[in-house]
């Protein structure tokens, strides 16, 4: 299988505050299998960070509490999960659950991920 060549780029900013790569296809509620392949053909692993768990994110999430989402994923910028380099931006939307972000790196081999299942409609 031939990796496509997405790498780091500058986020597109969406409706409501929500960004997103700008190679990162929509995939809806029960779209789940579409994104594993996506994710699949990419060989990228998926992390997911919460606003809330994000020591740098104090000020947002308290900003998406009193309710300023657009205000809040707007100016939150995720830290990497453990400071790892290789991780890349690939979204920051509000998750259902509340704001999250997802960072991506590729890997020699595609991983089982089970936070990609469940997607939230991303943007």
């Amino acid at each position: 299988m031939n990796v496509l060549p997405i790498k780091a780029a500058p986020l597109v900013p969406h409706a409501g505050g929500a960004r997103s790569h700008p190679e990162l296809p929509f995939f809806d509620d029960g779209d789940a299998k579409l994104w594993e392949n996506w994710l699949r053909a990419h060989r990228l692993e998926v992390m997911r960070v919460w606003m809330e768990d994000d020591a740098r994110a104090v000020d947002s999430y308290r900003r998406f509490l009193a309710g300023d989402l657009v205000g809040s994923l707007s100016e939150w910028q995720p830290c990497k999960p453990d400071g790892d380099q290789a991780w890349f931006l690939l979204a920051v939307f509000d998750g259902g659950e509340g704001p999250c972000a997802y960072f991506v790196r590729r890997v020699s081999y595609f991983p089982y991920c089970a936070d990609a299942q469940g997607v939230s409609a991303i943007f």
